[in-house]
């Protein structure tokens, strides 16, 4: 039995004989549908595969998204943990394997050296070994961007309340004038509901982009 199944849509077979054959020249064991013959029952003879392989590819495209046997044999593979995604054209993935974390094909030039193919190398060798790989972490894309504004206004908020820090200590040493010190703390305040509001408004839509 093969050490990889790789799950793919037929009209990306021309991309999948690159990807099966760069499996292979890393030293994989590669079965897919190629392998079978006339007369197999292709339904008990693919499960069979699936079931044996400690590694199941799944490679995702528009077609590959309508396919009722990839989405049954990526299901399959999830259930087994077995699964590692790749993504060939940026098409969203269907649930739940959107919820899933996926590497990027759409950009790969053929070649082993490029950083997704280590990446899938590296997941596929995990699998065979029977290593934790994590599956479920967040896929790439747009859910949680914000985080960075968010930390950027706490950065601006821990230097507002330094600088406040500084004017109050040179007030108190009598090195400003306590008329200024009136002026900056209006200020302050002003800046402190503003930096305030903004950090609510950038959490609450990371929130609702969360729940997509």
């Amino acid at each position: 039995m093969a050490e990889v199944f790789v799950s793919y849509s037929r009209a990306n077979r021309d991309r999948i004989v690159t990807v099966s054959d760069a499996l292979e020249e890393s030293g994989y064991s590669v079965w897919w549908d190629r392998s079978l013959n006339p007369g197999d029952d292709y339904a008990i003879l693919i499960e069979e595969q699936i079931n044996a392989a400690p590694c199941v590819v799944v490679a995702w495209s528009e077609t590959a998204r309508q396919s009722l046997w990839v989405r049954a044999e990526a299901n399959e593979a999830l259930d087994a943990g077995k699964l590692v995604q790749i993504s060939l054209d940026r098409t969203k993935l269907p649930l739940p394997f959107s919820a899933l974390n996926f590497l990027d094909f759409s950009g790969w030039g053929g070649t082993r050296v490029e950083e997704c193919w280590t990446t899938l190398d590296g997941r596929v060798r995990r699998r065979i070994n029977g290593e934790w790989v994590d599956a479920h972490a967040p896929p790439p894309g747009p859910a949680l961007q914000g985080l960075g504004r968010v930390s950027l206004l706490g950065w601006a908020a821990i230097l507002l309340a330094a600088t406040i820090s500084i004017v109050t200590g040179l007030v108190a040493t009598g090195a400003l004038p306590v008329q200024l010190f009136g002026g900056f703390t209006i200020f302050a305040m002003a800046a402190s509901t503003t930096l305030l509001l903004m950090t609510l408004f950038v959490l609450l839509r990371i929130a609702k982009a969360s729940r997509r």
